[in-house]
């Protein structure tokens, strides 16, 4: 009896060896295969719609005329179709013009071009200059051109005066500014001192 209990043993042991190559060959191995592949597959698609991330991003540029640009961002993404284009969050930019007078932009969003520094800030944008203040959904800046526009839902303040217009020009070389309406309209004081 102890021999025959003995071949029993040997052969479920050696039935269960068998089940379990035959289940780590055909299944487990395919079933890890499977999901290393979704694996593959999800982080392709992350990097796609992620683009490049780059955080706590500063660029400086600076003109023939001796002005300087710094732009800084809490992050930026590149994405595929725009090299050159870089969409930044939370940003801050100081213009420093030659005759060393400052302004300071700030804005949720900006895209800003990393050949030309042209810069088109959106989103709650916040401009400082001198004792001029401009709130708008938009300003643009053509850095090489020396000028900058402010659109959309637009304040300016200084020290006299507030007023609501469409569009506020400002040529950073002669610092002559141009505030009007995109129709026939006046643009509207808000208050004088």
């Amino acid at each position: 009896m102890k021999l025959k209990s003995l071949i029993q043993i040997s052969l479920s042991i050696l039935v269960l060896i068998i089940c379990g190559i035959i289940y780590y060959q055909y299944f487990y191995e395919q079933q890890s295969r499977i999901s290393n592949e979704k694996l593959e597959t999800l982080e392709k698609e992350k990097k796609k719609l992620s683009g490049n991330i780059i955080k706590n991003i500063e660029y400086k540029s600076e003109d023939a005329k001796g002005n300087l640009y710094i732009i800084k961002s809490k992050k930026g993404e590149f994405k595929d179709q725009e090299n050159d284009i870089i969409f930044m969050t939370d940003v801050t930019a100081i213009m420093r013009l030659k005759d060393k007078t400052t302004i300071k932009l700030s804005s949720l969003n900006a895209k800003y071009n990393i050949i030309d520094s042209n810069t088109n800030f959106f989103n709650n944008v916040s401009l400082d200059y001198l004792d001029h203040n401009v709130v708008a959904e938009n300003i643009d800046i053509f850095f090489k051109d020396g000028k900058l526009e402010a659109y959309n839902d637009l304040v300016y303040r200084n020290l006299d005066l507030s007023l609501i217009a469409d569009k506020v020009e400002i040529d950073l070389i002669t610092k002559n500014s141009k505030i009007f309406m995109f129709d026939d309209k006046k643009v509207k004081v808000l208050k004088a001192n």
